[in-house]
């Protein structure tokens, strides 16, 4: 157990650190539609890679960790497809990929809240990301949304992910250690 809770605290200090990151570079890249079309693109395929780095010693949510696989790889295909020609539909699908993983964050919280504990961050944050979600696919779809606007989900996010790999710390600080 001490292991997995060290792994997830690890992943979740990253992507913090990536968020923050992607964040800064989005808003500031705003001004460079290719720099921005990437961003885009490369952040769903980010959180697919977390989540097959998760999947290697998750017991619990695996299918539901699947499933968000899977939906980062159509989201990271249509913003790809549709930045070009339509911006704003980039957006909406950015959109409906962050209520969908949102969803999909929140049940994961879910279920690891008993097993590991320190969880309630990351159920808020799925909680979130499901609304910011909801917004972003009718504002992308209505034209008044942009890219930049989306810098401050990706702080969020970043802001949740630290507050739980704060409390994954404090657990690993708490529990003996394990015999190897």
């Amino acid at each position: 157990m001490q292991s997995r809770t060290s792994t997830l605290r690890n992943l979740y200090f990253a992507r913090t650190f990536v968020q923050i990151v992607w964040a800064v570079l989005v808003i500031k890249g705003a001004f460079c539609p290719g720099v921005t079309a990437a961003l885009l693109v490369l952040y769903p395929l980010w959180d697919v890679a977390c989540t097959l780095f998760d999947l290697q010693s998750a017991s619990e949510g695996r299918m539901i960790l699947q499933a968000n696989v899977a939906l980062g790889v159509l989201t990271a295909i249509s913003i790809g497809v549709t930045n070009g020609s339509h911006p704003t539909y980039a957006i909406a699908s950015f959109g409906v990929w962050a209520l969908a993983a949102g969803l999909l964050q929140l049940a994961v919280g879910l279920a690891r809240r008993k097993q590991l504990g320190g969880q309630w961050a990351m159920i808020l944050s799925g909680a979130q990301s499901t609304a910011a979600g909801v917004a972003f696919t009718l504002g992308g779809l209505s034209g008044k949304l942009h890219a930049k606007d989306l810098g401050g989900y990706a702080v969020f996010g970043a802001v949740y992910f630290l507050i739980t790999a704060l409390l994954l710390q404090r657990k690993l600080h708490q529990q003996p250690v394990e015999s190897v």
